[in-house]
């Protein structure tokens, strides 16, 4: 596992709170990673090194690049969309194992909410660069379309992989009318008002058996689970990530 001082070489603001670094100047373990994995991240702050705090790698594995796509939550996050390019950062990893054998599955469902998406857009990246045969369903949560992120990424992926992709928009009124958001040259994206609940995950989940991947904010991951349990899936045969973090030694 590689610590090693990088810089940030080029930076995107996916929307008002979220945005993604592209960094250079890693180590030669970071060649290696596996989609869905995370890296620790350390900035100067003050004039010192900052503490290390983890992220996804929302690229690919054979991107040239490393890519973490953040959202402002805290303190630490609030100062990502401050730096800028050539700024020295360090970063330690790969670490982590969700995602690890997602590629063997033919049928995949993957269940996000809000910034959980980046492991699976890291997934989806791969599958895009490597043209997979697996069928993926893609259902991603978001308070509105406004918190969304790399929309029009998405809809090609949709067109050049085996990908639908459900946006299901939670602060929209369960009988709100998305036929709007809906375009023909994009037949396998649709969006669903409401919650994500029982009822919308019937509508949309393969029939057959399928490898689950649930990422998301831990009250998130619990509904799903319930809810998913009310369908008779057992909560342990889906795979979880969540956003907590005790230090990686």
């Amino acid at each position: 596992m590689s610590n090693d001082a990088a810089r940030v070489v080029k930076k995107v603001q996916e929307n008002r709170e979220i945005t993604s670094l592209f960094i250079d100047g890693y180590g030669e373990s970071f060649r290696k990673r596996r989609a869905g994995q995370f890296l620790t991240l350390k900035i100067m702050q003050d004039g010192q090194w900052s503490k290390p705090h983890p992220f996804t790698i929302s690229c690919a594995p054979e991107d040239p690049l490393l890519r973490v796509t953040i959202k402002k939550l805290g303190e630490f996050t609030s100062l990502i969309p401050e730096l800028k390019e050539g700024d020295p950062v360090i970063v330690s990893g790969p670490y982590g194992t969700f995602c690890r054998d997602i590629d063997t599955h033919g049928e995949i469902v993957m269940i996000a909410g809000g910034v959980g998406i980046t492991p699976f857009l890291s997934v989806l990246r791969h599958f895009r660069n490597i043209h997979a045969h697996n069928r993926v369903l893609l259902l991603w949560s978001n308070k509105s379309l406004d918190d969304a992120f790399a929309l029009d990424e998405l809809n090609a992926m949709s067109r050049e992989i085996p990908l639908t992709i459900v946006h299901n928009l939670s602060r929209e009124a369960p009988e709100a009318d998305l036929s709007g958001y809906a375009r023909q040259d994009f037949p396998d994206v649709f969006y669903e008002p409401g919650r994500c609940n029982r009822d919308l995950m019937k509508k949309y989940l393969p029939s057959g058996e399928s490898a689950m991947f649930l990422c998301g904010p831990p009250p998130m991951q619990d509904y799903i689970l319930g809810e998913l349990e009310a369908m008779d899936v057992e909560a342990g045969s889906v795979e979880k990530e969540s956003f907590t973090w005790k230090g990686v030694r």
